[in-house]
């Protein structure tokens, strides 16, 4: 009889437990979900890494700015990192500064190397290191302040190892104004280019500027009318186009960018690329996103 009693106790009180909810299943899936890429972006990255490898140098710069606007991707960052080591100058300068507004620390090693090149990228790699948080390239911008003086406070002028000539302070501050253009110049350069190509389509320029303004547009017409806009006739608006659509595209855009991978000018090639990646990432992100507080990832109907 006692243990009876015992009995119904012990089950009464876990009637007035509340039940919990199961614990959450320990997830198998592999940890490096970038490494499971799609054909079209496989394509995709095989086409920017030949315009890295690509002999002319514009071809390189344009694939540079294109992988810029993935963002801080790993793999974007260091095949960018690469163009730091280009025997050109003008590719080492897209590379440092792509590199500082891509936002990823990982290029801070890389950026410190550049310090030592020439005038000009050191200067910008001095300014993208600073926008990462890296204050190296001090010594750089506390030279250019004081230019030819010899007045400066604190005897900087004294304690600066490596001197430069009034001309290469002059480069360098000429490289900081025309090269850093604030947020959102990643591939500005190259679209700039494209608009000055227009060989009498007056209305490019405008065409070009209606998709950088309409990527930012809420409406889903502004998505429709901006793919529809893809097989535009004049290659600067197909460039500033396929920029817009890695901004404000979805899975299905990545598509009909595919067939840009084809383009007959290497920048629109390389931007569609890129913004092929960059719309397969957002795929990854937004399944990887919780649900609101009380759903669960399956709706079942309650009575």
């Amino acid at each position: 009889m006692k243990y009876t009693v015992v009995l119904i106790a012990l089950f009464v009180a876990a009637g007035t437990i509340s039940p919990q909810p199961p614990a959450k299943p320990i997830s198998t899936a592999t940890p490096n979900v970038r490494s499971l890429q799609t054909p079209a972006e496989m394509t995709a990255w095989d086409t920017l890494k030949k315009g890295l490898a690509e002999t002319d140098a514009a071809h390189r710069k344009t694939a540079i700015a294109a992988i810029g606007t993935i963002g801080p991707n790993s793999e974007a960052v260091q095949l960018v990192a690469e163009g730091l080591k280009d025997k050109n100058t003008e590719v080492r300068l897209t590379a440092a500064n792509t590199l500082g507004e891509m936002g990823s620390p990982e290029a801070i090693p890389d950026l410190k190397t550049a310090l030592d090149d020439n005038p000009q990228v050191s200067f910008i790699a001095a300014k993208a290191l600073w926008n990462l948080g890296d204050q190296s390239g001090r010594e750089i911008f506390q030279q250019v302040l004081e230019g030819e003086r010899k007045d400066a406070p604190s005897k900087i002028h004294s304690a600066i190892k490596k001197k430069l000539t009034p001309g290469q302070m002059a480069l360098m501050g000429a490289e900081g104004a025309g090269s850093l253009l604030g947020p959102g110049s990643i591939a500005i350069t190259a679209i700039h280019e494209a608009v000055k190509d227009t060989k009498g389509d007056a209305g490019a320029p405008g065409r070009a500027e209606a998709a950088g303004i309409l990527a930012k547009d809420q409406d889903a017409y502004a998505l429709t009318l901006l793919e529809w806009a893809l097989d535009d006739h004049n290659w600067a608006v197909r460039l500033a186009v396929a920029k817009a659509l890695g901004d404000c595209g979805n899975q299905n855009t990545i598509t009909k960018l595919s067939p840009l991978l084809n383009d007959d000018r290497h920048a629109v090639r390389y931007m569609a690329a890129a913004s092929m990646i960059k719309l397969s990432g957002k795929e990854i992100s937004a399944a990887r996103r919780p649900l609101p507080t009380g759903q669960s990832g399956s709706q079942t109907s309650q009575p």
